[in-house]
């Protein structure tokens, strides 16, 4: 009996252990699971900084948790059509698109219901906030603008040994998607920050298409994007007046 009762003991360690490995492994090997995790942390420490009710709270914690295992469900049928089928087959790319466009609905659905509650808890003044932006002096943003491309160039010729902005130094697109959510925000997020919201994320998902097809480095669409956002922001300050 009591052999019985250690290789239970042992047998739930190990599924643990397994469990573990598992996860792990995902968060390793798959950029797009680093990047929902990234967005749980920060939504989970936004609901603690926000100190949400606890029923809200919980519900957040449903609808991360369930982006994160949808992700991981699309690993599992990514990998096992991989083993099993070697060559190109319709279904089986049917079976890896059904299984990503669960992801989908699934990181939909946390957006609309993390807006949903955190838009009752965001202070007043910071629908504002791109309209104080706008009526900052130009210099800041100007000089801001300067620092990162500077930066960047820096960093490059430290990473490649050259003095170059050639080879994907900055992302074009990444700099365009980030200019066009700046600018939407500065019309509309003082009254309807939703679209402020959801071009912001058509603009994130267009700068990770440039890393997840090879285009780009992460670093590349970092810098785009920032270059992007202090550009908008500086035309803003300028002219819009």
């Amino acid at each position: 009996k009591k052999m019985k009762v250690n290789n239970k003991k042992q047998d739930i360690v190990a599924s643990f252990n397994s469990a573990l490995e598992g996860l792990l492994y995902t968060l390793k090997r798959e950029r797009n699971f680093k990047v929902h995790t990234l967005f749980a942390f920060i939504v989970i420490l936004l609901g603690l900084f926000f100190k949400l009710p606890l029923t809200e709270f919980v519900l957040l914690l449903v609808v991360v948790s369930i982006v994160l295992i949808t992700e991981l469900v699309n690993t599992v049928v990514e990998i096992v059509v991989d083993v099993f089928i070697s060559e190109y087959h319709y279904e089986a790319k049917k079976a890896k698109d059904i299984s990503a466009g669960a992801v989908l609905v699934s990181a939909i659905l946390s957006v609309i219901t993390g807006y949903l509650i955190f838009v009752k808890h965001f202070p007043a003044g910071w629908r504002n906030i791109f309209n104080n932006i706008a009526n900052s002096p130009w210099y800041l943003s100007f000089t801001a603008l300067i620092l990162v491309i500077s930066l960047s160039l820096i960093m490059k010729l430290l990473i490649e040994k050259k003095y170059s902005i050639s080879g994907g130094m900055p992302s074009i697109h990444s700099v365009i998607s980030f200019s066009i959510w700046t600018a939407i925000s500065f019309f509309t997020f003082s009254e309807f920050p939703v679209i402020s919201l959801l071009v912001f994320i058509l603009a994130f998902w267009v700068a990770q298409s440039r890393v997840l097809r090879g285009i780009h480095k992460p670093f590349e669409v970092i810098i785009g994007g920032i270059i992007g956002v202090f550009l908008t922001t500086l035309f803003f300050q300028l002219f819009w007046r």
